[in-house]
């Protein structure tokens, strides 16, 4: 009977644990949680949907691109942008520094798809068109493991 007493506290332990927030995650919301809570307030993008996609895109700011260019959201140059660039497989926007990444991501998403501005963090999830099918599928399934939603 212990056992099973203590196989069950364990099972309930990794379920909790698996759900839980990896350590550099955490550092990095830690890190960028004010200006993400700004940009929020002003621009309407959720603080979930913000970490959900700086934490697909770069890995919390930790992917080669995001150490060489600050772009912690995978932007592309695109037709219009006139700030520094760096070229791999393809143009990158580069920025001075990591809040002005979150600043254009925020902009940029308050631009193209203002009416989801404002509104709670699963409404985003709808939205497709953005980079790739599923894509905002994705993004939903980290703010949901996560809890980013909390933050919000």
């Amino acid at each position: 009977m212990k056992i099973i007493i203590i196989l069950s506290i364990l099972s309930i332990l990794s379920m909790l644990f698996a759900f839980s927030i990896p350590k550099p995650y955490q550092r990095y919301i830690d890190t960028h949680l004010h200006k993400a809570k700004m940009l929020q307030h002003s621009t309407g993008v959720p603080v979930s949907i913000q970490f959900a996609q700086a934490i697909y895109e770069s890995g919390a700011g930790r992917s080669p691109l995001a150490r060489k260019t600050n772009n912690h959201f995978g932007i592309s140059c695109g037709d219009n942008w006139l700030g520094e660039e760096y070229h791999s497989n393809r143009c990158w926007r580069k920025y001075k520094n990591v809040g002005l990444s979150f600043v254009d991501h925020a902009c940029y998403l308050q631009n193209n798809y203002p009416d989801l501005c404002f509104k709670e963090w699963d409404k985003w999830d709808r939205l497709e068109g953005y980079c790739c099918r599923g894509y905002w599928k994705k993004i939903g399934r980290i703010v949901e493991r996560y809890k980013l939603y909390e933050l919000d």
